[in-house]
């Protein structure tokens, strides 16, 4: 036993020179009882430095490990020219841990976390970056993304996006002589687009009775509203725009079957859901009828007088030739504008008939995609069940209105390489195209067209975004 303590203290040197020395390697014999043992090398792990910052109701913690105290100072004072107070708990340091630029890439994105976050926090553990917390928009989180992408340290961002629930509500009332904007705002901003909107049509509004609260918030009302208003401006006689529980609504009288067509399209077209609840002006339309009928008695009794003017003067010279030319004329007269008249009343309702089959049709599609979809297997042309459905349906209304022509577009979103979409968008419609021949629709009357992830209806930054952008159009090209 006495024989073992002097290795044990020797030992015990041996560690204490090494640490001291903050030696890179120990080296051991793999035989020590053989001099000509062959000698392993292993390196010592070297560790990075790990820290977590996270927000409370009394502001900002910091705890962790740290190279040394200047590091942590760098990040409080990020805080304390922004006006937050972050309070060290917790936190050592140690010189041999690393930092491999986590602290450079968190200063950068302090600013927009304090300013858009809450519940948050930023954690760098494993070298990793993570980012934590609630945000109320997508912008805000699509921010916070730029930023780390901007950054060759590896980072996850877990930021929760929580919309406000409670829309915003507007009234716009319209008349010939004045139009009144009523409502409830997120701020006075959305207030003042609409206003310009309706300046730029030469047609100023007076606002009556508004109010602001950021809690509301707009899905898209305000963007809608502002492209239907040169229409709804120029076309309608009186009428009034509407925003409440989600839903746009257009009510009004307009001067022609155009104007109701260009707001159908307007309005079809939105992202939110409408509703369109126009009709004609018929005392409008009386009025301008009776205006041109007026005008047309009054040329016409102009040109009766002077034609019995020239009649009085002729029956001087021939009195029985000049009553018989007169009759003879009257009744060539009469009978071909019986005939303009019949020929223009056939051309009327032969148009109306092919307009009111057009709508229809438009209207069909319209309301058929407004509930359903033409649904394919994930990454495939292949339809599944629900989408062959829909295109049954599709081929009985095109069957139906069979002078209507229309074009099938194919859209993805902006996942995989863009020349994967197009290839996929366009075999897509392709077989929309070929189930709807099969079932007896013309092929002259269809155009296939993949448009793969070139026309976005909004930004591919989010997977619901991701889901309205992966869709089939029909568009109707005319007859």
């Amino acid at each position: 036993m006495k024989k073992i303590w002097p290795l044990l203290l020797l030992l015990l040197l041996l560690i204490f020179f090494c640490t001291w020395q903050k030696m890179d390697k120990i080296t051991i014999p793999t035989h020590p009882e053989k001099k000509d043992a062959t000698v392993i090398t292993i390196p010592l792990q070297q560790h990075t430095i790990e820290y977590l910052i996270q927000q409370n109701t009394n502001g900002y913690t910091l705890s962790g490990n740290f190279t040394d105290t200047v590091q942590q100072n760098e990040l409080t004072a990020v805080f304390s020219t922004l006006g937050s107070k972050l309070a060290p708990n917790n936190t050592s340091t140690n010189e041999t841990l690393l930092d491999k630029g986590s602290i450079a890439l968190t200063k950068e994105i302090i600013p927009h976390f304090i300013k858009t976050y809450k519940k948050g926090k930023i954690q760098y553990v494993n070298e990793v970056l993570v980012v934590e917390g609630e945000v109320n928009s997508y912008e805000a989180k699509h921010q916070m993304q730029k930023l780390l992408a901007a950054s060759p340290l590896a980072s996850r961002n877990n930021t929760k996006v929580v919309l406000p629930k409670k829309p915003i509500d507007f009234l716009i009332e319209h008349t010939l002589q004045r139009n009144i904007l009523s409502g409830h705002f997120t701020d006075q901003t959305q207030e003042e687009q609409i206003q310009h909107a309706f300046r730029a049509a030469h047609m100023p509004v007076t606002a009556s009775m508004l109010a602001e609260n950021t809690k509301l918030v707009d899905f898209g009302a305000i963007a809608l509203v502002k492209k239907i208003i040169p229409a709804f401006t120029k076309n309608y006689t009186e009428g009034v725009i509407g925003y409440q529980n989600k839903i746009l609504t257009v009510k009004g009288k307009v001067k022609n079957e155009a104007a109701i067509s260009e707001m159908e399209k307007l309005l079809g077209n939105a992202v939110i859901p409408t509703r369109n609840l126009t009709v004609l002006d018929k005392a409008y339309l009386q009025r301008i009828a009776d205006t041109k009928r007026a005008e047309e008695e009054a040329k016409l009794a102009q040109e009766n007088r002077k034609l019995q003017e020239e009649k009085e003067r002729l029956e001087q010279e021939a009195a029985q030739k000049a009553r018989l030319e007169e009759e003879k004329r009257r009744a060539e007269a009469e009978k071909e504008r019986s005939a303009r008249e019949e020929q223009a009343r056939l051309a009327r309702e032969d148009t109306m008939q092919k307009a009111v089959q057009e709508k229809e049709a438009k209207a069909n599609i319209i309301k058929l995609l407004q509930v359903e979809n033409i649904e394919f297997n994930t990454a495939k042309s292949t339809l599944t069940s629900r989408g062959q459905a829909t295109v049954d349906k599709l081929a009985a209304i095109l069957k139906k209105y069979p002078k209507v022509k229309v074009e099938i577009a194919g859209h993805t979103d902006s996942d995989g390489s863009a020349e994967f979409n197009q290839k996929l968008s366009q075999a897509r419609v392709e077989t929309v195209k070929e189930e709807l021949i099969s079932q007896g629709v013309e092929s002259k009357r269809l155009t296939a067209k993949g448009y793969g992830e070139s026309k976005p209806l909004v930004p591919n930054t989010t997977d619901e975004n991701k889901q309205k952008n992966r869709r089939v159009e029909i568009n109707i090209i005319g007859e």
